[in-house]
């Protein structure tokens, strides 16, 4: 009962000093408020070109969907410049090409380029099959693949 009681006695002691530290700091105007605005994270940014291939409306729709969530991510900055950026090659043909409805066969490759004069060099790929109701799904994980691949190749960007 004697140790609990000094663990109690000690923590009480600690948070009145604690207290009393914060309350002498505010009383002689050493703090300062902290802005109500929070800044935009741009320290991992990295540059992404979408590259599209293809005929069919599930792909064109994918194609979209990816550079929509690229761009409203802060992570990534969609951009065209000849810069050092990491570029996603997207192609797309119909899965079946008398009904381009049903689904569409895809393939994704990641490249990094240097500048536009310079050879791409291959960092991943990704290959399937998509339908018009789990394009937004794929379009989140092919994001998801991008930010991975950014951290791990991130040593290229610099």
């Amino acid at each position: 009962m004697s140790k609990l009681r000094i663990v109690l006695v000690t923590a009480f002691t600690l948070s009145l000093l604690a207290f009393a530290t914060l309350s002498s700091a505010t009383e002689a105007g050493q703090t300062k408020p902290l802005p109500d605005r929070p800044a935009k994270e741009s320290e991992r940014a990295t540059q992404i070109a979408v590259e599209y291939e293809g005929t069919d409306s599930i792909g064109a729709r994918l194609a979209m969907r990816l550079k929509e969530r690229l761009n409203s991510s802060s992570l990534f900055r969609l951009t065209e410049k000849d810069a050092p950026k990491m570029r996603i090659l997207l192609s797309t043909v119909p899965e079946f090409p008398s009904r381009p409805g049903v689904g569409s066969a895809y393939a994704v490759v990641w490249a990094f380029s240097q500048s536009e004069g310079t050879l791409r060099h291959y960092l991943a790929r990704e290959v399937g099959v998509v339908t018009a109701e789990d394009v937004d799904g794929l379009a989140d994980r092919i994001v998801e693949r991008t930010d991975g691949l950014s951290v791990k190749y991130g040593y290229l960007f610099q």
